[in-house]
């Protein structure tokens, strides 16, 4: 039909009064009664002789109607009609098609590029085409090459572009109709498109239409990415895998597949699932693994960044290193778990998987502490710091390890990593308890970072209400490790942690003893040693002496509990009232999610975060539209189930009354900050994580633990606000949670693979290298550059003293700049701004200031020295090239 109706256009063009039409063609097909062509009605007539070519031009001729015409379609040529009835037609002719011509008018061209007439399929293609829809006119009545192979790989195979390349061949391939497309196209047409598409495709194209010729289309991209892992760079030299790369020429119609192919169509077809999603190409992910058992190779897989066997085969050779490790913690061992944990994140499933990956870095980083100092636990000042400052984050490491993996052998390595984490904290929990017996019988005090919980109204709350507004959030039964993992991006919510201007941390406060709500939280809002319940507790905080002091006569200090917070689901009008009321200059609130979640179910993987703890987030946003400054504590800290045993005899989860102790797990404690409602303020308490007196929950408090002892003790104030004597936090983290501990300066020691039970490796060549080669960690400060001074040297030069005078007020101290450029010198040039902020005890929130300082200082003429990348959050110095600009001696340079 588009043969017929662009044959009757041409006509009609040149003779718009011709009324009888006659077309050649070879056989009766389905056509429709009629078509309509510059607003005229022409009827299609099928005539087989002579005889019906004469009585349709009769029926024409006896209508007699000039708008209306007959197309009169026959097998017959001119020279076989009589001439009587020729002089009857238009152009006294039967029409044969001349291919070429039509075209020209189906794309209103008046031009035709000569390198099209060697497709002699073509002209009837473009013909068939039509019945697609009508071709836009070509741009200057010229039709190009390019224009003709768009619309035949666009109408007959889907492909829109006239030279798809290797990414656009693969994604067709996974078309669904790709192949019934292309199948029963004319043998010349299809082999033309063949070796078209070869040519636009390059290498890959080549592969995917051998993949085409060999009747497996639809593994086009599977084995794009069994490529990745044949031809791996880390595979080179594999007996097993070179095999493999001669039987994949049968899945290419016997085409030979070189390295330089295979690499070249492994990162297309990587190119192309990241470019669909890795969930939409699940299927096709899983096809490339049955693939590799197809070709013996599935114990390879590691080696690709996309396949989901690869990625169960790193987690268990991740699994494999801890396990190794955590017996035994050394560098070389550290080492492994680096570079497998590595190995692990970057695979391309993890990005879909954040629980899981979070739990790889969580495990990396116990490793990490495994081999950091701990103190001894004999000072317990120096113990509730480093509970505060360290202890926090390893347990905010260890239980995000609870629950384990879907793979065995990853969740026995992470199991084995808690334990060593559980008998290391135990040993520093018992001389921290045996300490706090000690401290507790010579009269307590606080000092320094140290606030006892009832003198944190005199201490800490009233001196701020003297001049702010205040808000005290108590929140029951808040760990130190939780409170770091909520407020970490408290930033985002508008607030701005400050420490003391002195200390530059933040404080930590000392519960009560026993740990429990009815000691530590009635002393605490009391501001006095006391036991007591809720009604003690409203009484206390109103009648508190110093926070009177800073109230006004009419505005007592006030403290909601629970039951005062919610109204109908939200925060009740009495709470927003009082906290946007600046008359009330002592706000107080109790907030009990966390205890609440202790006696909660141990079957769900909790995380924390201030968007999911009802109530809180609203309660911050009326602080900080009130302009409060809010100080965030707890009444004590909890432990988290994690594998405990039950000791019969108490009264509570981790304490009873009485004055001696009957196990190892216990110690006795009077006397001092000791209370109980009986008078006797004597009481013996569970000091180790492994041990519990009540039933089996989700966590306990009241024993003498770090972590139940210790609790935060935090003030923030709102973005851009300002408090005498304090000072923006520095970053708390430590320096390990970022990065493994600074190795010493030897030649690391190389340690084999693990072997896996349940998988069985191939054996290597000699000239393989390792497929695990140790972790390439920062390279250490050697003695000979610690010895040579090249930071005193650089500091004391004339180009470092004109670059100084340049950077005018802005410039660093040398005492700063030194501590910079050792902090970085030391992690072979780089650190994240986090913890180079640490290192400098700087607020994150000054770096920018700094770290544009810094560069006006050190790149010279605009050399990279020090570059900060923004989007990774990480500084970098190059410190070869900062001794070249600076003219230091080249034996300084870190290698």
């Amino acid at each position: 039909m588009p043969q017929i109706t662009a044959q009757l256009e041409r006509v009609l063009t040149s003779d718009p009064t011709a009324r009888a039409i006659a077309i050649c063609a070879g056989a009766k097909q389905v056509w429709p009664d009629s078509v309509t062509q510059h607003g005229r009605q022409f009827q299609l007539r099928w005539c087989e002789s002579s005889l019906a070519i004469r009585e349709a031009l009769c029926e024409l001729e006896r209508q007699d109607l000039p708008a209306s015409g007959m197309v009169l379609i026959t097998p017959l040529s001119t020279h076989e009609i009589a001439e009587d009835i020729a002089a009857r037609l238009a152009r006294v002719r039967v029409f044969q098609p001349e291919g070429w011509d039509i075209v020209r008018l189906m794309f209103q061209a008046k031009e035709i590029d000569a390198r099209l007439g060697r497709f002699a399929w073509m002209p009837q293609a473009f013909i068939d085409g039509a019945s697609q829809g009508a071709y836009q006119p070509v741009a200057n009545g010229f039709l190009d090459l390019e224009t003709a192979w768009r619309e035949v790989l666009a109408r007959f195979l889907g492909i829109e572009s006239a030279r798809p390349d290797a990414v656009a061949l693969l994604q067709w391939s996974t078309t669904p109709d790709a192949d019934s497309r292309l199948g029963p196209l004319p043998a010349a047409m299809r082999s033309d498109i063949l070796s078209w598409l070869t040519e636009a495709g390059g290498m890959t194209g080549a592969m995917v239409l051998g993949c085409v010729e060999a009747a497996r289309t639809s593994d086009s991209l599977p084995l794009g990415l069994v490529s990745g892992v044949i031809f791996a760079v880390d595979g080179e030299g594999q007996a097993a895998l070179g095999q493999a790369a001669i039987r994949l020429e049968r899945f290419v119609n016997d085409k030979h597949v070189g390295v330089a192919e295979g690499r070249a169509w492994a990162a297309a077809a990587e190119q192309v699932v990241r470019s669909l999603g890795l969930e939409a190409c699940r299927a096709i992910l899983d096809r490339a693994d049955a693939l590799l058992r197809d070709l013996r190779i599935s114990e390879f897989a590691q080696l690709s960044d996309m396949l989901p066997s690869a990625l169960d085969q790193r987690l268990v050779d991740f699994a494999w290193a801890l396990r190794a490790y955590t017996p035994e913690p050394n560098e070389a061992n550290l080492q492994q778990v680096e570079v497998q944990a590595d190995r692990a994140l970057k695979h391309a499933l993890m990005d879909g998987q954040k629980p899981r990956m979070e739990r790889i870095e969580m495990a990396r980083r116990l490793a990490r502490w495994l081999l950091s100092p701990m103190p001894s636990g004999a000072s317990l000042p120096d113990s509730v710091e480093w509970q505060a400052d360290h202890g926090a984050y390893v347990d905010w490491a260890r239980f995000r390890l609870l629950g384990g993996d879907e793979l065995t052998e990853l969740s026995d390595a992470y199991a084995a990593c808690r334990e060593a984490a559980v008998a290391r904290r135990n040993a520093f929990a018992k001389t921290f308890a045996q300490a706090l017996v000690q401290w507790n019988a010579q009269t307590p005090a606080d000092g320094g970072r140290i606030v006892l919980l009832e003198r944190v109204l005199d201490k800490v709350l009233a001196p701020i209400a003297a001049t702010q507004t205040t808000l005290l959030l108590v929140m029951d039964g808040l760990s130190t490790s939780i409170f770091r993992e909520l407020f970490s991006r408290v930033a985002g919510q508008g607030w701005a942690e400050l420490v003391p201007t002195l200390l530059g941390k933040p404080l930590v406060g000392v519960a009560a003893v026993p740990t429990v709500t009815e000691v530590s939280r009635a002393s605490l809002l009391c501001g006095r040693l006391t036991v007591g319940t809720q009604v003690q507790e409203k009484s206390g905080f109103a009648g508190h002496a110093a926070l009177l002091a800073r109230s006004r006569a009419k505005h007592p200090p006030k403290v909601f509990h629970k039951g005062d917070l919610a109204d109908a689901g939200s925060l009740s009008p009495e709470v927003r009232a009082a906290i946007a009321n600046q008359n009330q200059r002592v706000v107080g609130v109790v907030y009990n999610a966390v205890d609440d979640h202790l006696s909660g179910p141990d079957q769900l993987n909790q995380r924390w975060a201030l968007e999911d703890l009802r109530l809180l987030l609203p309660l911050l946003r009326e602080a900080r539209e009130a302009r409060r400054v809010v100080v965030i504590t707890a009444d004590h800290g909890h432990l988290l189930e994690d594998g405990t045993t039950l000791i019969p005899g108490g009264e509570s989860d981790r304490w009873r009354l009485g004055k001696t102790a009957a196990s190892p797990q216990e110690v006795a404690v009077s006397g001092g900050r000791v209370a109980t409602n009986d008078g006797s303020n004597a009481v013996v308490c569970l000091w180790g994580e492994s041990s519990r007196y009540g039933g089996r929950k989700n966590g306990y408090h009241g024993g003498l633990s770090p972590q139940e002892v210790t609790v935060p003790l935090s003030v923030f104030v709102p973005v851009g606000a300002s408090l005498a004597s304090w000072s923006p936090a520095p970053p708390n983290q430590p320096e390990w949670w970022e990065f493994p501990p600074i190795l010493q300066a030897k030649k690391p020691a190389t340690v084999a693979p693990q072997p896996r039970p349940t998988r069985k490796k191939p054996a290597q060549t000699e000239m393989q290298p390792g497929l695990f080669a140790p972790v390439n960690l920062p390279p250490p400060v050697t003695q000979e550059v610690a010895a040579h001074d090249w930071i005193g040297e650089m500091l004391s030069s004339p180009i470092y003293a004109s670059q100084r005078q340049l950077a005018a007020r802005v410039a660093l101290p040398d005492d700063k700049m030194r501590l910079l450029l050792k902090a970085l010198a030391e992690r072979g040039g780089k650190l994240s701004r986090t913890a180079l902020a640490n290192r400098l005890s700087l607020a994150e929130v000054r770096m920018g200031g700094l770290l544009s300082a810094v560069r006006r200082m050190l790149n010279v003429d605009q050399a990279a020295v020090l570059t900060v990348d923004e989007a990774a959050g990480s500084v970098e110095l190059n410190i070869a090239l900062l001794q070249q600009q600076f003219k230091l001696p080249r034996q300084g340079e870190a290698r």
